[in-house]
């Protein structure tokens, strides 16, 4: 039989493949302009050059640090940036890289910069021109030597850079001087605060400006700043780290440039022994610790603050109180676990604008929020137990005091507070020292803050050094929670010492042991001993 004459087909006749002609592929330059469009970190490191003085050539790629991406991506992601950072970080030329390529690839997008003097202000605007100036001419040209150029053309004076979009609306970028009614100018795409704290009227600008950039579709802010106390970027940042504002941290320690080393480091701590910390610092804390003597640089959030959790029944609890009323007042509630660790569990105060509380009611919602726990005592300051002059009668010839009014509340509770302003401020060091724990295998400290104190915590590292006497606080008007946190901790203190006084008492029943730690001083101790026969071997 005659074989079948198969015919042969090649294999590049099977599949019929579609011709593509050189000119239909995209060129380097679109591909390259849409990749910049979709991809922010790739247009400032292709494209944009910043100005180094120290530099062989005086524009240089900008190519980021590792610290530096974590900033940009920050901003991109996040609608409310506020940036902590060590000296010669790059953020300001960063911010204004990520503004260029906002100004250059959306339509009609604006862009308000804030600075704190008008000289500041002019060189971010050169900057944003420097960045312009050294784009490719590709993507956008200077619009006096643009020619017939058809693309985005820019133009700048002296305060104000516009973009041109053929056809389209313009961008802008405005740089302003921080005076009191700027706020009311900043409807923008983008608000950049360039040394956020160092700015006057900070607070009147941002109270004006936080309406008009609160928009739902759209309005970023960058904050850039080193560490300066008692400013409204120190508050920002410490209600953002207690999540208190919706506020995202972006911290830049001195080591971003990895230029940096640890030696060099040593170096710069010789030759600037008093302000390295605040110019290079290595944590937020030691930023604002070295910022005009903080009275308790060991404060730190991490370490102090805690998730809130159920307090056991039989933890030893007490309750702190400095009187108010139309300054406001503040309580708290305190338990010492059986390592001898404080957690302050419960705050009670109200804002300077919430209505007031007279010291009766005050004394029913702390009944009221305490329940069935067993409190030992309430510790109280020395202004609470002053007896008014014209409160004296026939019928109440002792006169009447606020805590009168607090036991018409239901305290009952109450005894004095130690006021001393040096022994607080000593007590304070003392349960704030971190220690190394070697069961945990970690830091730790002796006292604890649940979240929930949101007052103490917000106090705490804003309290400065006295100027005529370091060994005490400065007094302040917002010092109240200080002082309420401070009577419990010394009551605590002063009961502790005396109780190991007690426990050297190791025959002694269990139950005794329980009454003896309840005292609250050493009277109700020597009296309880008295009544089995034994007497103490010294009151302290």
């Amino acid at each position: 039989m005659a074989e079948a004459k198969v015919k042969k087909v090649k294999a590049d006749d099977a599949v019929s493949k579609p011709k593509i002609k050189q000119s239909d592929l995209p060129s380097l330059q679109v591909i390259q302009a849409e990749l910049s469009r979709r991809d922010c970190q790739y247009f400032i490191e292709k494209f944009v050059k910043i100005e180094d003085r120290d530099a062989a050539e005086l524009a240089v790629p900008f190519t980021l640090w590792p610290g530096q991406v974590g900033a940009l991506k920050s901003f991109i992601n996040n609608k409310l940036n506020i940036v902590l950072k060590a000296r010669q970080m790059g953020l300001s030329w960063l911010a204004l890289a990520y503004a260029v390529w906002g100004l250059i690839h959306l339509y009609g997008y604006a862009v308000v910069a804030m600075s704190k003097r008008e000289e500041d202000a002019k060189e971010l605007t050169r900057r944003i021109g420097f960045i312009l100036k050294y784009l490719p001419d590709t993507m956008i040209r200077e619009k006096k030597t643009a020619g017939k150029w058809n693309g985005p053309t820019w133009e700048a004076t002296t305060l104000t850079v516009t973009i041109y979009h053929p056809g389209k609306e313009p961008s802008v970028f405005n740089s302003l001087t921080s005076a009191q009614d700027s706020g009311r100018s900043l409807t923008a795409s983008l608000v950049i605060l360039d040394e956020w704290a160092f700015q006057q009227w900070a607070e009147s600008i941002w109270a004006a400006a936080y309406p008009t950039i609160n928009r739902p579709s759209g309005g970023k802010v960058i904050g850039i700043s080193t560490a300066k106390r008692m400013t409204l970027f120190e508050e920002i940042w410490r209600k953002a780290t207690m999540g208190v504002n919706t506020f995202v941290r972006v911290f830049l320690p001195w080591d971003t440039d990895p230029r940096r080393t640890p030696e060099w480091y040593e170096q710069t701590k010789k030759d600037l022994p008093n302000s390295y910390k605040a110019e290079y610092p290595n944590t937020p804390e030691e930023a604002f610790e070295a910022s005009e003597g903080i009275a308790f640089p060991e404060f730190s959030y991490d370490l102090h603050v805690v998730d809130e959790f159920p307090i056991p029944d039989h933890w030893r609890k007490w309750r702190s109180a400095d009187n108010g009323y139309t300054d406001p007042f503040v309580w708290y509630w305190f338990a010492v676990d059986e390592f001898g660790t404080v957690y302050i569990y419960r705050e009670y105060t109200r804002e300077t604008n919430e209505p007031k509380v007279s010291y009766s009611d005050q004394a029913k919602q702390v009944v009221l929020k305490t329940g069935k726990e067993r409190i030992g005592f309430t510790v109280v300051g020395h202004d609470a137990w002053s007896v008014h002059p014209l409160t004296k009668s026939s019928s109440t010839p002792q006169g009447k005091s606020i805590i009168d009014f607090y036991v018409e509340g239901g305290v009952t509770d109450s005894i004095r507070a130690v006021t001393d302003r040096m022994f607080r401020k000593a007590t304070y060091h003392e349960y704030l020292k971190p220690y190394y724990d070697e069961n945990a295998e970690k830091m730790t400290s002796k006292v604890k803050i649940f979240k929930n104190c949101k007052k103490l915590i917000e106090t705490l590292p804003q309290l400065l050094i006295d100027e005529k006497d370091p060994e005490k606080v400065m007094e302040c008007s917002y010092d109240h929670p200080y002082d309420s946190c401070g009577y419990g901790l010394i009551s605590h203190h002063s009961n502790k010492t005396e109780l190991e006084v007690t426990r050297n008492y190791k025959d002694l029943p269990d139950d005794i042991i329980e009454d003896l730690d309840r005292c609250r001083n050493a009277d109700e101790r020597q009296y309880i001993l008295s009544k089995i026969g034994r007497m103490p071997q010294s009151v302290i």
